[in-house]
């Protein structure tokens, strides 16, 4: 059995005539992240949803402890954090609502305590009330980094997870990536800025292809 966590194996992917990627090959052991890198285009988001599951591969194997991940399976799901450009958060609900619904999708409904810690660390407890239409972007952001501080699933994937955030966010999240890591977790995060974290990433660079 592999001693990877994730492996991805010969994992293609062509949308229309263009090919984004071809027999890709990486590996992330548990403790380990990868930093997903690209031009604008080059599929590091499709790269994502591929491995969430989200959308089917032109070819190739997903592996998650050595087991090929199949679509649909509840205990792929059940291993992972998927955060992308949408975020799937609901305007009508209050910032804490819509973490506490969040929470309880990713595994269960956590503790008022806990709830309450993840929005103070991320810097919302005064906002725990607004309605999530009247956050700014990186407030938003910030609640993605509340979601993370609640989660604890062994896979992170993430779609440019600091974009809005000022250099203290920037910082927030690396603490929690650091944390996820040290717990055994791994993660596959796409992103164009060098991030303060202190585990060294996996450099992993996708370029278009024609």
């Amino acid at each position: 059995m592999s001693a990877a966590a994730l492996e991805v194996r010969a994992l293609g992917c062509t949308v229309g005539n263009r090919r984004l990627f071809d027999a890709l090959d990486f590996a992330i052991p548990p403790g380990a992240w990868t930093m997903l890198t690209g031009t604008n285009g080059s599929g590091k988001s499709t790269l994502l949803r591929i491995v969430a599951g989200l959308v089917p591969p032109t070819a190739g194997t997903v592996l998650w402890h050595g087991a090929e991940r199949r679509r649909g399976d509840p205990a792929w799901h059940g291993a992972l954090v998927y955060q992308g450009h949408a975020s799937g958060w609901k305007d009508p609900l209050s910032t804490r609502e819509n973490l506490a619904m969040q929470a309880w999708l990713d595994g269960g409904p956590p503790s008022p305590q806990a709830l309450d810690a993840a929005l103070e660390r991320t810097g919302l407890t005064r906002q725990r009330r607004l309605p999530f239409t009247r956050l700014s972007a990186g407030q938003r952001r910030r609640l993605g980094l509340a979601r993370l501080a609640l989660s604890t699933r062994p896979l992170w994937l993430l779609d440019e997870p600091t974009t809005a955030l000022d250099s203290d966010g920037q910082a927030l999240f690396a603490g929690l990536l650091d944390e996820h890591l040290a717990r055994g977790g791994c993660a596959l995060v796409a992103t164009h800025l060098g991030l303060p974290v202190r585990t060294a990433a996996l450099p992993l660079r996708l370029g278009t292809t024609g």
